[in-house]
């Protein structure tokens, strides 16, 4: 089996599980998602990105900017812009919906969002065939990350990932094809590209800006020229949105914040950003609740993997731009004060250098043993992640070890995230298990020169499965929201039995407090007793 059928898998694996799982779980929608899908419906059915009108249908949230009266999405408008008109192309085929899980929502993230994340993986694995380990490097960012589970739903992060490295491989393109007649369009593509990708996410626009450097390298005026040019028209779409919408090209959306949380937010600092913070760094690589090596412990060979990059002299331009893109970005991300990104899974906000991150692993597994240990590291990554999106995915930032305390105790009760055979509850889980094994099978049988590789394998099992036992019983408040979610979203505690054991179970007067909060906004009636 050759090593391109093998990436092949991992491809093919990416995208059945995108379309197995639905991304939805009604009645609860992210705020993060329907103001995205709001800005599409209202736009194609009302005529307006006003989204006035559209929240007595799909429903309200506190994504939300305000101006004159009349209410718009807070977020970049990138990704809403381009599901415009593939949304106006399926409601030839659809009746326009009436809730936010539609399955006409479903298709539009697939064509929109899963179709380009499934694209970028293709061509990240294309960039690493010629080095070893190419196939379970691929595994490990498409399956060990919260890559694939926001490449199945309507946020922006995974998309402006792919976005971000499609723009770079269509640059580095233009480069192996200098003299090709299509060069011109592959530039101007990939500004244009990189462009889009920054008024999706607006803090991916200082990657974007070293991008326009990258393409610069070799004094190269020609390439910077058609790049800057390429970039315009999403440059000019951002402009004459904002202009439509809150009166002046250079208003963003974020100014105008409904939500007295989030327009507090933006007034610290530079619209939330204020200067780097060791503590928020210390947290984002280790804390129990979006520590990176603790999710995704293979990273730390992104480490070395730049170091042994830059030594090697081969590619330095792109081994600069990779490198100042991920540590700048880093750097950034400590400033913001909203670092964590609330309800999440992982640290989303990280994920636009995903890519980037990834391309200087290769050149850390030059020994047998190093390998070994990137194996193992991976298999827990991967096994994790399955185990944190196969219920439901979005814990708050103060949820420590969620894949025992959450994930675990969601699972054990049938709650599963919704898919293509979710009447069967857990046994639902089966068929995207195999599709996983399947990946890493393929992988491991396309990588060599791994040192006692199967002993590898176990011990990633094992460690992973150990966290299993880690945080099983966290706090009161942590309990009293995991079981709040579960009686108000899964419909498998109609009379939120589960809320009632925990808020009958405060000791202090503070959790009495707590207790008493949670029932009246997710209980059912008088709080009694279980039976």
């Amino acid at each position: 089996m050759s090593r391109k059928y093998k990436a092949g898998g991992i491809v093919a694996g990416f995208a059945l599980l995108a379309i197995y799982f639905s991304g939805q779980f009604p009645p609860f929608t992210n705020p993060n998602e329907l103001t995205r899908l709001e800005t599409v419906y209202a736009f194609v059915e009302k005529g307006t990105f006003a989204i006035d009108e559209v929240i007595p249908i799909l429903g309200d949230h506190e994504d939300k900017a305000s101006v004159a009266g009349r209410t718009y999405s807070n977020k970049a408008p990138g990704l809403a812009l381009a599901a415009i008109p593939v949304y106006r192309a399926l409601r030839v085929f659809w009746p326009a919906p009436r809730t936010a899980a539609d399955n006409l929502f479903v298709l539009l993230r697939l064509l929109v969002v899963s179709s380009v994340c499934i694209a970028a993986l293709v061509r990240f694995l294309v960039r690493l065939a010629p080095h070893p380990g190419a196939t379970l490097i691929g595994l490990a960012v498409a399956f060990g990350t919260p890559y694939l589970f926001y490449a199945r739903s309507f946020f922006s992060h995974a998309w402006a990932a792919a976005l971000l490295f499609l723009a770079w491989d269509l640059l580095r393109r233009a480069e192996e094809r200098e003299h090709s007649r299509r060069v011109v369009w592959t530039l101007l593509s990939s500004g244009a590209v990189a462009m889009w990708a920054a008024i999706s996410e607006y803090p991916v626009a200082p990657l974007a800006a070293l991008l326009a450097l990258r393409a610069f390298s070799g004094r190269s005026w020609k390439r910077a020229t058609l790049f800057v040019s390429g970039a315009a028209l999403p440059l000019a779409l951002l402009l004459a949105y904002n202009a439509v919408c809150f009166g002046s090209p250079f208003s963003l959306s974020s100014a105008h914040e409904a939500s007295p949380l989030y327009a507090g937010l933006v007034h610290q600092g530079f619209f939330g950003f204020g200067r780097p913070n060791l503590a928020v760094a210390v947290r984002m690589w280790a804390s129990p609740e979006r520590g990176l090596l603790l999710f995704c412990p293979f990273w730390l060979w992104s480490i070395p993997g730049f170091i042994q990059w830059w030594r090697s002299g081969h590619d330095r331009s792109d081994a600069a731009f990779a490198l100042a893109s991920c540590v700048g970005f880093f750097v950034l991300m400590t400033a913001y004060s909203n670092w964590h990104g609330g309800w999440s899974l992982g640290n989303r906000y990280l994920l636009p250098v995903l890519f980037l991150a990834g391309l200087a692993l290769p050149h850390a597994l030059s020994s047998p043993l190093s390998r070994s240990a990137f194996l193992a590291a991976t298999v827990f990554s991967v096994v994790s992640h399955f185990l944190l999106t196969a219920s439901w995915p979005h814990f708050p930032p103060d949820f420590s070890w969620p894949v025992a305390a959450g994930s675990e105790w969601f699972l054990q009760r049938g709650w599963v995230a919704p898919n293509l055979l979710h009447r069967f509850s857990v046994l639902s889980l089966v068929p995207p298990a195999v599709v996983t094994v399947a990946a890493v099978v393929m992988a491991l049988r396309s990588s060599t020169g791994y040192f006692l590789r199967p002993a590898a394998v176990l011990v990633g099992l094992l460690i992973a499965f150990s966290t299993l036992w880690i945080g099983r019983e966290p706090a009161y408040s942590p309990r009293l929201w995991r079981a709040a979610i579960y009686g108000a979203y899964s419909g498998l505690d109609p009379r939120r039995e589960e809320l009632a054991r925990v808020v009958l179970s405060a000791r202090t007067p503070f959790e009495r407090r707590q207790g008493a909060a949670a029932w009246r906004l997710y209980g059912k009636g008088e709080l009694q007793k279980p039976e």
